[in-house]
C-alpha cells in the first residue's frame, strides 16, 4: 500500500497537469478541513461531509445554468453598455444565482438531517457545499486560463467563497435555533438572510474585482476582502466557542 501511494504521489510530482490541479483542489479542501477542525462538540460524519462537497460541485453546475439564463435576460432588459449592467450581473446573475444554488443544496440535504444537532453545525456544512463549489469552478479557471489563475485563485477566490459561506452557515445555524424556538417568524428571516448576505457579499466582492484599473480601487478591493476575511474568521470563531446543541441552545432565548 505505501508503495502505491509513494508511486502516486512521484506521479503527481512529476506530472505538471495532475501537479497543477492537485494544487488547484487542495486550497478548498484545507479551509474546509480547518473549519470543521473547529467543530469541537460533536464533529459530523465524513459521509455526510463529502456528500455536501459532491453537492457544492452539483450546485456549481446548476449555478452556471442559472447565470447563462439571467445573463440572456438581463441583456434583453437592460443596456449592457449601461453602468447599472455590471451591478446588476454581480449581485443578481452572479451573487444571488451561485450563493442561492449553494443554499438550494444545503438545504436539501441538511435541513432535515438528524446530524444537525449543534449550532455550528449549520457553518460546518455551509463551508462543505462551498468548498465543493470552489473546487469545480477553479478547475474550470485552470482549463480555461491556464496555471497562472491558480495561485490567485487559492489566495483570494477560494478563501472568498469559504467567508461568503461562514456568512450563509450562520444564519443558516440561526434559522434552525429559530425553530427549534418555535419561533417561526425569525426563522424565516434567518433563512433569508442565509442568501441575502452573503449574495451582496459576493456581488460586492466580483464587482470590485472587475474594476482593478486603478490603485485607488485595487486597495479599496483589498481592503473590503481582508475586512471580509476578518469578520467571517470572528463569526466562525464567535460559533465554535458558544457551540451547543439545539435542545439545549433555547435556555439562552430569555437572555438576549
Amino acid at each position: 500500500m505505501e508503495f502505491v501511494i509513494d508511486l502516486l504521489f512521484q506521479l503527481v510530482l512529476n506530472v505538471p497537469i495532475l501537479r497543477t490541479i492537485v494544487f488547484a483542489i487542495i486550497p478548498a479542501l484545507l479551509l474546509l478541513l480547518y473549519v470543521r477542525s473547529k467543530d469541537r462538540l460533536e464533529p459530523e460524519s465524513p459521509q455526510l461531509i463529502w456528500s455536501l462537497v459532491g453537492l457544492g460541485a452539483a450546485a456549481m453546475a446548476l449555478a452556471f445554468v442559472l447565470e447563462m439564463a439571467g445573463l440572456f435576460v438581463l441583456s434583453k432588459a437592460v443596456d449592457p453598455y449601461s453602468p447599472i449592467f455590471p451591478v446588476l450581473q454581480m449581485f443578481l446573475a452572479v451573487g444571488l444565482v451561485e450563493e442561492g444554488s449553494k443554499y438550494l443544496m444545503l438545504r436539501l440535504r441538511t435541513w432535515k438531517n438528524p446530524e444537525f444537532d449543534c449550532l455550528f453545525d449549520g457553518l460546518v456544512y455551509a463551508v462543505a457545499v462551498s468548498a465543493g463549489f470552489a473546487l469545480v469552478e477553479n478547475l474550470l479557471y485552470l482549463f480555461r486560463y491556464g496555471p497562472s489563475v491558480v495561485f490567485m485563485r487559492a489566495v483570494v477566490s477560494i478563501p472568498g467563497h469559504i467567508c461568503f459561506s461562514i456568512f450563509m452557515g450562520a444564519w443558516y445555524s440561526a434559522a434552525k435555533k429559530y425553530e427549534a424556538w418555535g419561533d417561526s417568524e425569525r426563522m424565516r428571516r434567518s433563512k433569508a438572510l442565509a442568501i441575502a448576505v452573503p449574495a451582496i457579499a459576493h456581488g460586492a466582492f466580483d464587482l470590485l474585482a472587475i474594476n482593478l484599473e486603478t490603485p485607488v480601487w485595487i486597495v479599496v478591493f483589498i481592503l473590503f476582502v481582508v475586512a471580509m476575511f476578518i469578520v467571517s474568521w470572528r463569526i466562525m470563531k464567535k460559533l465554535s466557542e458558544k457551540d451547543a446543541y439545539y435542545r439545549y441552545a433555547g435556555h439562552e432565548k430569555e437572555a438576549e
